[in-house]
């Protein structure tokens, strides 16, 4: 018992030096507003995204809400997560994130989505980079009226693209249920892909497409949207 203990302490801490910054860190924070209109299979609507962001030399937060306002039905997507880089290989971090999704349009009343893992910068380049995670999740989908958890192995590749005309965000995440499979299998695969096409300063249009495909349902969810956004610095220090 004792020596589980030790290992323990041992691997905290080991955690907390390599996610420490002995340099002066600088901080930049950033939000964005965006509007416009959304398609989701038969039904349209309008939609809305705010997004606040704090990074520094090794660390990053993010905040993101999410809603789209629809003919028959509507969709809210509220979503932080925060990761550290380590100190001593920085291309490596490790991040946690934490969601919650009200979404009729793949009959989910109100879903708690939770992960944690390790992300790698495994191709940073000079315009962009591409991002390998890999994590545990858990989600319960109907929050408020069940404590049944719902376990993943998740997997995740991000690619970011800047050009002087656009920028791309490519993003693929896979979900295989590691848990018992009590009523359904809800193995999935999440992809987004966004365009994003600037206007003038701080100022831009974006087109997103995005799927939900679960393995074992056919309710496969997707839309497409059109929007115009704003993006800008913060002021504070924090």
């Amino acid at each position: 018992m004792n020596q589980k203990i030790i290992i323990i302490v041992i691997c905290l801490c080991g955690n907390i030096i390599l996610c420490q910054n002995t340099e002066l860190d600088s901080v930049n924070w950033k939000n964005y507003i965006r509007s416009g209109l959304v398609q989701v299979a038969n039904d349209k609507g309008i939609s809305g995204y705010y997004r606040i962001n704090r990074t520094s030399n090794y660390s990053f937060g993010d905040l993101r809400l999410y809603f789209y306002g629809l003919d028959n039905n509507h969709y809210i997507f509220i979503r932080y997560k925060n990761s550290s880089k380590y100190r001593g290989y920085s291309r490596l971090y490790r991040f946690s994130t934490i969601a919650y999704q009200k979404n009729k349009k793949a009959g989910v009343a109100l879903r708690y989505h939770f992960n944690q893992g390790l992300g790698l910068f495994m191709l940073p380049y000079k315009n962009g980079h591409v991002i390998g995670e890999i994590a545990h999740a858990y989600d319960m989908s109907d929050y408020l009226n069940d404590n049944r958890k719902t376990s993943y192995g998740r997997t995740g590749i991000y690619w970011d693209n800047d050009t002087r005309f656009l920028s791309s965000k490519l993003e693929v995440e896979y979900f295989h249920q590691i848990s018992e499979v009590v009523e359904e299998n809800l193995s999935r695969t999440q992809i987004m892909l966004e365009i994003i096409i600037p206007i003038k300063k701080g100022v831009s249009s974006s087109l997103i497409y995005e799927t939900e495909n679960y393995k074992r349902l056919n309710n496969n969810p997707n839309s497409i949207s059109i929007s115009i956004g704003w993006k800008g610095n913060m002021k504070w220090k924090f």
